[in-house]
């Protein structure tokens, strides 16, 4: 090989070999800062109950309390949450705000579970799937229900 041409050669190659380490750097930090955090940034807030509710296509009932309600905006919309309501008030909230939802058994310590899907267009706002299950509190002398639910549009 020609001396000459052995000097632009090794050019070329710490050339490459610079970007090669610099790419892999940049890639490696990259996913380091996306591996260690759970919540990319601005995707998990909190949110208002009824802004939750209207969200699953209905309305925060009368009477609730306790609300507590986070909203996750990472690839696509979603809500859950819970709040208290009057035991009474639990089967006609029910009926009127998912008319179209079927019960399933429930896990844990639910008394009553329902589950709806909702045909959505892609321009149109709101949940897809919506899952509510109420917790009677103090038995059957209770008079307090605590409702947990979440709704995605995915």
């Amino acid at each position: 090989m020609q001396r000459g041409l052995r000097w632009p050669l090794w050019g070329m190659w710490w050339t490459c070999l610079v970007f090669v380490v610099w790419a892999g750097w940049w890639f490696g930090r990259t996913m380091l800062h996306a591996a260690s955090g759970d919540d990319p940034p601005g995707t998990v807030t909190g949110a208002g109950c009824a802004e939750a509710m209207d969200f699953s296509g209905a309305a925060l009932p009368e009477g609730t309390r306790d609300e507590d309600c986070t909203s996750y905006t990472w690839g696509g919309q979603a809500y859950d949450g819970s709040f208290r309501m009057p035991r009474v008030a639990v089967r006609g909230w029910l009926a009127e705000s998912f008319p179209d939802a079927t019960d399933f058994p429930c896990d844990g310590d639910d008394d009553r579970c329902v589950h709806v899907v909702r045909e959505t267009h892609a321009h149109t706002p709101g949940a897809y799937a919506v899952t509510v299950s109420v917790h009677y509190e103090g038995g059957s002398a209770g008079d307090t229900a605590l409702v947990s639910f979440d709704a995605s549009s995915y």
